[in-house]
């Protein structure tokens, strides 16, 4: 399933309990309802990766709220890997869909990371001392290049 999917399925059933909770009275409830539905879709939406940069000497992943920059210089690895190195990942913190896979994750063959995925198609882990990312990334064989070319 794929990002747009499960975010449109998301917001259809918080619109739908909303609705449904409007009409039938509890004030309370209507305000809460109301409260953690932007809460959501506010703190996801900010979190959504919105595009991958690379410098002469970091990487950037741009977001709505904030950016994430990785010098060149603490970067171990850097590469391309497919969908099946996330699979079965425990969700610690984080989307599992809604406007991408965005937070911290565990499995046996990453350890912990932080992910901020669109694509699950074109994933690029980047490694260093201390963190794990793994992105989406739509050039990733040109990131990558580029990357190696700058290291240089």
């Amino acid at each position: 399933m794929g990002v747009t999917f499960l975010t449109a399925i998301t917001v259809i059933i918080m619109v739908v309990s909303a609705y449904f909770v409007w009409t039938e009275g509890l004030i309370w409830l209507k305000y809460l309802l109301i409260i953690i539905f932007l809460a959501t879709i506010i703190g996801v939406l900010g979190l959504m990766p919105l595009r991958l940069t690379i410098g002469n000497d970091k990487i950037g992943l741009h977001r709505l709220i904030g950016a994430i920059y990785i010098p060149f210089k603490d970067i171990i690895e850097l590469k391309a890997i497919p969908n099946s190195d996330t699979a079965f990942s425990i969700r610690l913190f984080g989307s599992g869909g809604l406007f991408g896979y965005l937070g911290k994750f565990r499995n046996k063959k990453l350890g912990n990371y932080t992910m901020y995925a669109t694509n699950l198609n074109e994933l690029i882990l980047i490694r260093t001392d201390r963190k794990t990312y793994v992105f989406s990334c739509k050039n990733r064989d040109k990131l990558i290049e580029s990357f190696q070319s700058n290291e240089k």
